[in-house]
């Protein structure tokens, strides 16, 4: 049986091939592995800066790092001394029932977070709504333009809660997904578990509040469960793509009861937080771009947030096809490449065209790709379709994307995300397939 010790030198060796040099030597050559407890690796670093850093910005990474070798998630914790290893056990102990309901991404963090003059005032009311849940901006609402950040926001405000300790009860959902959730509870019988799970919370994260809009019995049901919460002093926070005076359908009661606390909107970045976002992504994925090409992309790319990342992602994409390194491609490459994302003329790629190719590409069929299947050989071909749309057409919702591959809501779209972007980041046979499929999309929509 292999040793614990063992495991993660194992998983050390394979990390050298996913960062630079410099990196790596920085941050991992001091690190020593102290125990492995249910899965979760504890490991030792010199200095609490270097533990929150990597805690940050690397346990996805060797989390899936440590699937491909062992077929397991490990899930890496750094501290910087022997202690608190002790503390972070019974922490786990005391926050079982959490996790039990929380869904959380741990990449959305207050620290991931790029702060700049569009977000500066909902980061700093986040931050005070996490620091004291359900004392002060009760309910927090938080809107603005898909792609700015509102989920990212959301979900930083439960990490928070949840490193803290405190043992709250933390549940993040969709208003598309309180409403299944109500409607399988009416078909089941199960009404009364439904009401006391969701008001029995200490923090209750709901995204895209705005689909609530025309569904009369879901709003019913989401009014006295707000009531039940704020109450008994209990924190919400809302998000929506759109402020409240532009959510139609939406009950007043409702609205009133929004505007109770505190509402927070996001804006389009500026140049400079822009430049500082992907600089940042830039630095998670331990690559380093040419300082002309950041600004290039910063300077034309503005339409959301998403559309940096799906920048940095044809760059990555398009170096790995052509074998070399993502610092190796200047101002005059990156024009070209990104032609497609920036250009001024109107865009020819359509869901269509994307859907079919990668159909060819999988060998599947039109009809196969939206099937309700989860067989491998559909489903990835189906979130690789989705992944695609979402890059190549960033002006088009993911609730479009979604109802296009004939899936309930957009979460779908965004598990699809989430799902290659991992991937993505370790297997370099994808981001070669991807720039394929890429090229071969923009051949077909004349581009």
């Amino acid at each position: 049986m292999e040793r614990d010790q063992d495991i993660w030198q194992n998983i050390l060796n394979k990390l050298e091939d996913h960062i630079n040099s410099q990196s790596f030597k920085t941050w991992f050559s001091d690190t020593t592995l102290m125990q492995i407890d249910n899965n979760t690796m504890y490991v030792k670093v010199p200095t609490k800066f270097a533990a929150d850093y990597l805690n940050q910005n690397y346990t996805v990474l060797l989390s899936e790092i440590s699937y491909g070798l062992y077929k397991r998630k490990y899930k890496v914790r750094f501290l910087n001394s022997t202690n608190q290893i002790i503390k972070k056990n019974n922490e786990i102990k005391n926050k079982k029932r959490i996790q039990l309901q929380t869904k959380l991404n741990d990449k959305y963090t207050f620290e991931q977070f790029v702060v700049g003059k569009s977000n500066n005032f909902a980061h700093s009311a986040s931050m005070a709504v996490a620091e004291s849940p359900g004392t002060i901006y009760n309910p927090l609402f938080i809107y603005g333009e898909s792609g700015m950040g509102k989920t990212h926001l959301m979900q930083a405000i439960g990490n928070f809660v949840e490193e803290e300790g405190s043992n709250l009860v933390v549940y993040y959902t969709t208003s598309e997904k309180f409403t299944t959730e109500m409607i399988e509870a009416i078909q089941n019988k199960s009404m009364s578990a439904f009401r006391n799970k969701f008001r029995n919370v200490d923090l209750l994260l709901v995204d895209d509040i705005h689909f609530l809009a025309k569904k009369e019995g879901t709003q019913e049901e989401f009014f006295h469960t707000f009531n039940a919460l704020y109450e008994n002093k209990k924190q919400i926070v809302l998000t929506s793509d759109r402020p409240l005076k532009e959510i139609h359908d939406l009950e007043k009661r409702l609205v009133t009861r929004f505007e109770w606390g505190l509402l927070a909107d996001l804006k389009s970045p500026d140049f400079e937080t822009r430049a500082a976002i992907l600089r940042k992504k830039a630095e998670n994925e331990g690559i380093e771009l040419q300082p002309e090409v950041t600004d290039y992309i910063a300077e034309n790319v503005f339409s959301s947030i998403r559309a940096l990342e799906g920048s940095m992602i044809r760059l990555l994409a398009y170096a790995s096809y052509n074998n070399y390194d993502v610092s190796d491609i200047d101002l005059n490459v990156a024009k070209d490449i990104l032609s497609d994302m920036i250009s001024e003329k109107i865009q020819t790629i359509n869901l269509d065209t994307i859907m079919h190719k990668v159909c060819d590409i999988y060998n599947i069929t039109p009809v196969q790709i939206v099937d309700k299947t989860r067989k491998k050989n559909i489903a990835f071909p189906r979130q690789v379709a989705m992944y695609l749309s979402n890059l190549l057409i960033p002006q088009i919702s993911l609730k479009e994307i979604a109802s296009y591959y004939h899936r309930k809501d957009h979460t779908t779209v965004l598990h699809a995300k989430k799902m290659i972007d991992n991937q993505f980041r370790t297997d370099n046979k994808l981001r070669i397939q991807i720039e394929l499929l890429i090229k071969e999309i923009k051949n077909d929509s004349g581009n």
